[in-house]
């Protein structure tokens, strides 16, 4: 018999252009198995995390402008080697690497879209 639980949260993200975004998390974040359907709607996956992006210009720019940011959570394992990995990719942090006193480890970058992305590693994790 089954056990009634929640495993995952999929956001369907907003965002300004698919295709940009779509190559954006390719060729710079190192994501994988790109889909779209139509031309409005679409993701990418690398390893157990999956995007979904739907593209609508107007809710991103509503969400993500010069007073706020919608901020994401990613959880990783092996945060050293994620972290030192996007250095190299050239990517630009909003926040370097360190350890929080509530547990968790992470640094913050931000996409192509405005996102705050913050990419985390400890008590939720495995």
């Amino acid at each position: 018999m089954k056990v009634k639980k929640f495993i995952r949260n999929g956001p369907h993200l907003p965002v300004k252009n698919l295709g940009e975004t779509i190559a954006w998390y390719r060729d710079v974040l190192g994501f994988y198995d790109e889909w779209s359907f139509g031309d409005k709607d679409g993701g990418v996956r690398r390893d157990e995390m999956r995007l979904l992006f739907a593209e609508d210009p107007n809710f991103t720019a509503d969400i993500n402008n010069a007073t706020h940011r919608l901020p994401l959570m990613w959880f990783v394992e092996d945060i050293e080697d994620i972290y030192a990995e996007f250095k190299q990719r050239g990517i630009v942090l909003a926040d370097e690497l360190k350890q929080h006193p509530y547990g968790l480890k992470e640094f913050a970058f931000v996409d192509i879209n405005g996102y705050y992305i913050r990419v985390a590693e400890g008590f939720t994790t495995g």
